[in-house]
């Protein structure tokens, strides 16, 4: 009996010390809001998500707007939003300890969470202001897949490759003979003698 309880008290401890050792998570906060180009945001609910680090972690936009992306662990992070109607800035999220006075870091597990536009392609710079939290993004465009059709056009029609052999068979059909009745005769004979 003595046994099976100590056995309880060690698998409890481990556990314990487990559950402490694990890296402390925190989760990102926003809402997709309303603009000129998007004016409803529950159209983007059910095609849209939010994309971390290239799809390390995601999350989907509520009928409302908000999102909660969870488990993200300290560090930088870039987050999208991955629309196939709609495109969103990138944003680069900077989670870190918040220091206490003395500035020393807290070991109290509060962070802090600095969100900045960023453009694919350039560093990631802490000289770029730094949005509110929790984050509101807007779309920057909307995508149009389509083109019009183009209207019927005579330049159009003629620019086309096809068209032109068509008319150089044309005018050799019909200018070739006309320049071959004026040849000179003689001329003539002799080319035929050499075929």
């Amino acid at each position: 009996m003595l046994g099976c309880g100590l056995l309880i008290l060690q698998s409890l401890l481990l556990l314990v010390a487990v559950v402490l050792a694990t890296d402390k998570t925190y989760r990102v906060r926003g809402s997709i809001v309303a603009s000129d180009i998007l004016s409803d945001v529950s159209q983007l609910a059910t095609r849209a998500q939010v994309v971390l680090n290239g799809g390390e972690r995601r999350a989907f936009i509520q009928k409302d707007g908000t999102f909660a992306v969870d488990n993200v662990k300290l560090g930088d992070s870039l987050l999208e939003i991955a629309s196939s109607d709609y495109a969103f800035p990138k944003i680069h999220v900077r989670i870190s300890l918040k220091e206490a006075a003395d500035g020393k870091e807290e070991d109290g597990g509060r962070a802090s969470i600095a969100a900045r536009y960023v453009q694919l392609g350039s560093e990631w710079s802490t000289d770029a202001p730094v949005l509110a939290y929790p984050l509101r993004i807007s779309a920057s465009d909307k995508y149009d897949f389509f083109t019009e059709r183009q209207g019927f056009s005579i330049i159009t029609m003629f620019s086309n490759p096809y068209m032109m052999m068509v008319g150089a068979s044309l005018l050799a059909v019909f200018i070739l003979p006309k320049l071959q009745a004026n040849i000179d005769p003689e001329a003539l004979k002799e080319l035929q003698d050499n075929k």
